[in-house]
């Protein structure tokens, strides 16, 4: 899990980043970096679990598959000259949604108890309000794609911080 988790935080504080210190908050910089997200992330998760092979890396194949899907439907809506606002809002909404409903499950698997499954928790907040956020607020694009940036740094520097600690005896 440790690999997984690397790669996670690599990609989200890196594309973090990327957001932070753009100049443009464009719909097409959101998609960009939500099609680049998805596709690293998914083809990742998928490298490793093919890798590994273990029942626990097998878990990461529905975020691999989602967040691949997520991935190209982001770059395909970027070839739309007047629908990339909502495209970006609503694949955003439907990723933090439904991976953190997945995070969450993943964290009642492992148990709260449990380091991971505390990781996994608190994964899944960080996405479920980001999903929610998208839902609930009518956002303007610039303040959206800041808020898809902040989240992606937040969950990078949290899985970072997860993937370095040393697991308890």
């Amino acid at each position: 899990m440790r690999i997984q988790q690397s790669i996670r935080a690599a990609v989200s504080f890196a594309l973090g980043i990327f957001i932070t210190f753009s100049q443009s908050h464009s719909a097409e910089i959101g998609l960009i970096t939500l099609g680049v997200y998805g596709l690293i992330l998914g083809i990742g998760l998928a490298a490793t679990v093919l890798i590994q092979g273990k029942a626990a890396g097998l878990q990461e194949l529905p975020t691999a598959t989602l967040a691949t899907l997520v991935g190209v439907f982001a770059l395909l809506a970027i070839s739309t000259s007047d629908g990339q606002q909502a495209a970006f809002k609503a694949l955003v909404a439907a990723w933090g949604l439904i991976y953190g409903a997945f995070a969450l499950y993943q964290a009642r698997r492992w148990g709260f108890s449990d380091l991971l499954g505390r990781d996994f928790l608190i994964s899944a907040i960080f996405a479920l309000l980001l999903g929610a956020l998208f839902l609930a607020v009518d956002l303007d694009i610039v303040s959206a794609v800041g808020f898809f940036g902040a989240y992606l740094a937040l969950d990078g520097v949290h899985l970072g911080i997860a993937a370095a600690t040393p697991k308890s005896k």
